[in-house]
């Protein structure tokens, strides 16, 4: 989602190229027709220079179904976020775009103010599920961790590069 990708689906009939945003459509359920498979995965060029952050929270490093996970990209011009993208998984029944929380972020320095509005910018923007995985407010408190660990990884990369560059 972050990179928007597109996914190309084959069957006998031909491809298609679907969106990866909006390709799920609800529970267990998406685009994907039933003699079809995911045969590539398109990614964009221009996201080449972003910080990246992925995420995934499971009671097991392999093999276990997410309780949460976060997926990321930044950029940051003259010491603030020129560019953020932020997808989230397993807090609804679908994978999630934040862009409130993205608007959030945007055009920002870096200040415990900034993540403490982020954070309120997610809680407002999702609805967590409540299941046998996990519980919703375990999954709004994660979220807000994982969100603010990405802002502060972003902060500390720009600040690394400008050392770099003197």
């Amino acid at each position: 989602m972050v990179y928007e990708a597109e996914l190309l689906l084959a069957s006998v009939r031909g491809q298609r190229r679907v969106p990866y945003v909006g390709f799920h459509t609800g529970y267990k359920q998406t685009k994907l027709n039933a003699d079809e498979i995911v045969a590539a995965i398109a990614l964009r060029p221009r996201f080449a220079n972003y910080h990246s952050y992925s995420r995934k929270v499971g009671t097991r490093n392999a093999q276990a179904i997410a309780k949460l996970c976060l997926a990321a990209l930044g950029k940051i011009s003259a010491n603030k976020i020129d560019d953020v993208r932020l997808a989230i998984g397993s807090m609804a029944v679908t994978p999630l775009r934040l862009r409130r929380t993205e608007a959030s972020l945007l055009g920002r320095e870096w200040s415990p103010a900034l993540v403490r509005d982020a954070r309120q910018a997610l809680e407002s923007e999702v609805a967590p599920i409540d299941d046998i995985r996990s519980s919703a407010a375990y999954r709004i408190h994660v979220a807000g961790n994982l969100l603010q660990e990405f802002v502060e990884s972003l902060f500390a990369r720009e600040q690394v590069s400008a050392e770099h560059a003197q």
